[in-house]
């Protein structure tokens, strides 16, 4: 490093001889080997900084003192201004003549008192906390989840689309279109789906809707001997992977945007869940198809798929950093269970 900074020295000391000979500052240092920068440093060198003060501790003539922040405050944590947001309560405080400063100033020393979010008070539970849900599956008709959405037929008229899936399988094992969301069509869509299937789940799992917590719902789980399990009130993600569905389903690019009739909507959504279990390509699967997995077919579809992979390899090597291999189908899967997170479809 000190040879570098030598030879530096000496072709400066160089350069100069030649600029003070009447050549350009370009050419001299383009034959020295150094770049003009070097020279022009060379010529007003750095000067040492002096005493160094961060901005947060400089005395500005218009800096807010600690007084007036706590002043502003105290006023906002006040009863008048207390439920109101701190836009509202600056300009309700200017008007009334205590503010001094901007409302940018006003952010900052909300901000710095950690007051920047929702200052209202917040609604009191009035009963016991609800528990956080913790269910998962290894194989599938484990843990089933069923929810309700709304589906839009002609003019105003609305339908409800009822779909109950298996969770470790993604497979949609159940579904129903009616006009209506209620307990008894609930219970027929529960019924329905082990009957079809010839299995029911160990756990059913379902938002806080007045159908899923009907005595209608809770008597039929209890006589095929499913214990149901619920969402918390008011937490949007317990319920992921039937919200995860609805997605899927209305930002399919064939999906109307009203239904002509109630059949009409009846034969798209069977349409729809019967290519999705034998198509679908699920991410949450690594990419196999419900129906493989939920009639355990997956490692099966797997060695095939490495098969492909291992003969693609074998004729393009080139292609690759390393040997293509084909994951299996994921362990588990669960609410709130420590697995991999949801993408935004299914």
């Amino acid at each position: 490093m000190a040879d570098a900074k030598i030879w530096k020295d000496i072709a400066l000391t160089f350069a100069g001889k030649l600029i003070t000979a009447g050549w350009s500052a370009v050419k001299a240092c383009a034959l020295v080997g150094i770049h003009r920068t070097a020279w022009y440093r060379h010529l007003s060198p750095p000067r040492p900084p002096g005493i160094l003060v961060p901005h947060v501790d400089r005395a500005y003539p218009n800096r807010i003192s600690d007084a007036e922040a706590e002043a502003f405050m105290e006023l906002l944590n006040s009863r008048e201004y207390a439920n109101l947001s701190v836009t509202q309560a600056y300009y309700r405080m200017l008007d009334a003549g205590h503010c001094f400063f901007s409302i940018a100033a006003a952010h900052r020393i909300v901000a710095r008192h950690g007051q920047n979010g929702d200052r209202r008070e917040q609604r009191t539970a009035t009963g016991p906390k609800r528990a956080k849900p913790v269910v998962h599956a290894t194989a599938p008709n484990q843990l089933w989840s069923w929810d309700i959405t709304m589906l839009h037929g002609p003019g105003k008229h609305t339908y409800r689309l009822y779909t109950m899936l298996d969770v470790f399988s993604r497979k949609v094992v159940g579904h129903r279109v009616e006009h209506t969301e209620t307990a008894s069509l609930a219970a027929a869509l529960i019924n329905d789906a082990v009957t079809v299937n010839r299995q029911r789940p160990e756990v059913l799992h379902a938002d806080n809707g007045a159908p899923m917590r009907a005595g209608s719902t809770l008597q039929l789980a209890q006589s095929l001997g499913i214990t149901l399990s619920y969402s918390r009130p008011r937490v949007s993600d317990d319920n992921p992977y039937s919200e995860s569905l609805f997605k899927t389903v209305k930002y399919d690019l064939d999906f109307p945007r009203r239904f002509r009739d109630i059949q009409h909507a009846r034969d798209y959504m069977a349409a729809f869940f019967a290519n999705y279990n034998a198509n679908h390509r699920h991410s949450g699967l690594n990419y196999y198809t419900p129906d493989l997995v939920h009639k355990g077919r997956g490692n099966q579809a797997r060695l095939q798929r490495q098969a492909t992979l291992d003969a693609i390899y074998a004729r393009h090597p080139q292609r690759y950093r390393n040997k293509p291999a084909a994951p299996a189908v994921p362990s588990q899967a669960g609410i709130n269970h420590k697995t991999t997170p949801l993408s935004q479809t299914a």
